[in-house]
């Protein structure tokens, strides 16, 4: 046998590869022999079939079956050997210049395209500059965020007019252009919280509604979330990107949660002994706050930093071999127009994972077994504690390692906490400029 790598250029290679009858026939052979046993046909007992009945009708399949198992073989020891990092996979070229004969097999002729994953070093000083975005936790927030504990623990009271944080029970009816019932329309059932509406006029027109009171609404200006806003029609989330009819809104009931007072009781009820004011509360509350916009600040950075590292790096991919790659591997089969659409998102995945890699590798990233044991077993233990639940270690141990004997979940663990160490790498070596935003301006960058 006898490869040859033939590079075109930094991306593209083509492996010619040359074989010999001495390459494939001992295994032709055998495959002809272990088929002898199993194989049955009419006028033969099972396994004594003769050889040159079996070449006769299977010996064509059989040679192809082993030929492509060889170089299958021969290609990724070869790939291995030479420490060749590839995209994808090995693929026959499409205008093969295939040399043999099939009828009478000798030697084989077969070329294969190779994309080649770019070279890449990833500088990481403080030349490099990236933004870190942090919640400026203000009194509003910290207020906002102790009215909220504060109706967790309070009662539910049922007003006879709405206020701006009552929750309505209403029936839902489509109405048509002529704005009558729509035959064959939407009828449904579900809650409105009046708070979270974000159209002003909308929201007006349910505050100091009563019982059986209507109105018409569009209900987009509800909620600006589809999945969401489906649930509340009870229809798909493809439905509503063509919904345009306005809606009658029935009011069934008002219900309101008053806030529980913030005395000795309520502080002994929600914090045990560990609070007893209410400053104590306000300290507490906002602490629990930056730690909490704390993740979705590295949740942003690590979003940013990839897109931002993965722009300046611009590593350059072999599309073109790629796209067909796509087009040969996947089940179903991809249509030009389609391909077009996807493969810049594909694309630019692509490049942050081989810039991501690279930093694992070069700047010698290690996450051990124990440390995704830790890590489920912290999570599992908060999920547990907020359920009032405690659970000994040795049974968060046992808990954790059955969940990481599924590939699937274990992959996620160790990328994130890859991501995790990498968010430190990149503080501790760049130069990183903290923006504060309000809570608007945070929340719709995390939401963007």
């Amino acid at each position: 046998m006898n490869i040859v790598q033939n590079n075109i250029d930094e991306l593209n290679a083509e492996l010619v590869i040359n074989l010999e009858p001495s390459d494939y026939q001992d295994r032709v052979e055998k495959a002809i022999r272990d088929y002898r046993k199993k194989a049955q046909m009419p006028g033969f007992r099972p396994g004594h079939v003769p050889s040159s009945l079996i070449k006769q009708r299977y010996g064509k399949s059989i040679l192809a079956e082993e030929i492509n198992n060889v170089l299958q073989d021969s290609i990724h020891k070869y790939i291995a050997d030479n420490k060749i990092k590839i995209l994808g996979s090995p693929m026959p070229k499409v205008d093969n210049d295939f040399q043999g004969n099939w009828e009478e097999p000798g030697e084989f002729k077969f070329s294969y395209e190779l994309g080649l994953s770019p070279e890449l070093t990833v500088v990481l000083d403080k030349s490099q500059s990236f933004p870190y975005y942090k919640m400026d936790v203000d009194d509003t927030l910290v207020n906002r965020q102790m009215r909220d504990i504060a109706r967790r623990y309070g009662k539910m009271s049922d007003p006879d007019v709405s206020e701006t944080e009552d929750m309505l029970m209403c029936d839902f009816v489509e109405l048509n252009e002529e704005g009558e019932i729509k035959e064959g329309g939407i009828f449904s059932k579900s809650t409105v919280s009046i708070e979270y509406i974000k159209d002003a006029d909308t929201q007006a027109k349910l505050i100091g509604i009563k019982r059986d009171d209507s109105v018409v609404v569009d209900p987009h200006t509800l909620n600006t979330n589809h999945e969401e806003l489906a649930k509340m029609l009870g229809i798909t989330h493809h439905d509503v990107h063509h919904l345009q009819s306005m809606f009658k809104l029935t009011v069934t009931d008002i219900k309101r949660i008053e806030a529980a007072e913030l005395n000795e009781e309520f502080f002994t009820k929600v914090y045990g002994e560990e609070i007893k004011s209410e400053e104590e509360m306000r300290e507490r509350t906002k602490a629990d706050l930056e730690i909490m916009f704390a993740r979705d600040s590295d949740f942003l950075f690590k979003k940013d930093f990839a897109i931002e590292i993965t722009n300046r790096l611009n590593p350059q991919l072999p599309d073109g071999f790629l796209k067909r790659w796509i087009k040969l591997t996947n089940e179903k089969p991809v249509s030009e127009e389609v391909l077009d659409i996807e493969y810049p998102a594909y694309s630019q995945s692509l490049r942050w994972q081989l810039i991501e890699n690279q930093i694992i590798r070069q700047y010698e990233l290690r996450v051990m077994p124990e440390d995704a044991i830790n890590h489920v077993k912290q999570v599992l233990a908060s999920r547990y504690a907020s359920y009032g639940m405690p659970i000994e270690d040795e049974q968060l141990e046992d808990m954790a390692k059955r969940a990481l004997s599924d590939q699937k979940e274990a992959k996620n663990v160790y990328d994130f906490l890859y991501e995790e160490q990498m968010v430190v790498l990149v503080k501790e070596n760049c130069t990183i400029e903290e923006k504060v935003l309000n809570y608007d301006e945070f929340v719709h960058k995390v939401q963007h």
